[in-house]
């Protein structure tokens, strides 16, 4: 029994699946990638302070957690912060807070 060449068309079904196949591992690499560095600026810029560089910590303030820049002493606040601090405000007076909000 003789073996024949293959044809044109299982040529071209191999490459296409060698194709798919490397597209696939590129696809993954570069979700791999993308995670690692996404990973590596979270790990750079946790808790530093965009103003100096230095680590932040945290405090409590009217019972929200806040960041307090150890060496500036800047104040940084995570989403959400800044409507707990202004609502507690407006329990006691009209502060600085709420007149932010209100323009």
């Amino acid at each position: 029994m003789a073996l024949d060449k293959p044809s044109d068309k299982e040529d071209e079904f191999f490459v296409k699946m060698e194709m798919e196949r490397v597209k696939k591992l590129r696809s993954e690499l570069d979700k791999k990638r993308k995670e690692e560095s996404t990973k590596q600026r979270k790990e750079t810029h946790w808790m530093k302070c965009p103003k100096c560089g230095a680590d932040l910590e945290e405090v409590e303030y009217r019972k929200v957690m806040i960041d307090r820049c150890k060496e500036c002493g800047g104040i940084w606040l995570d989403k959400g912060e800044l409507e707990l601090l202004a609502k507690d405000e407006g329990k006691v007076a009209k502060g600085l807070v709420s007149k932010f909000f209100s323009g």
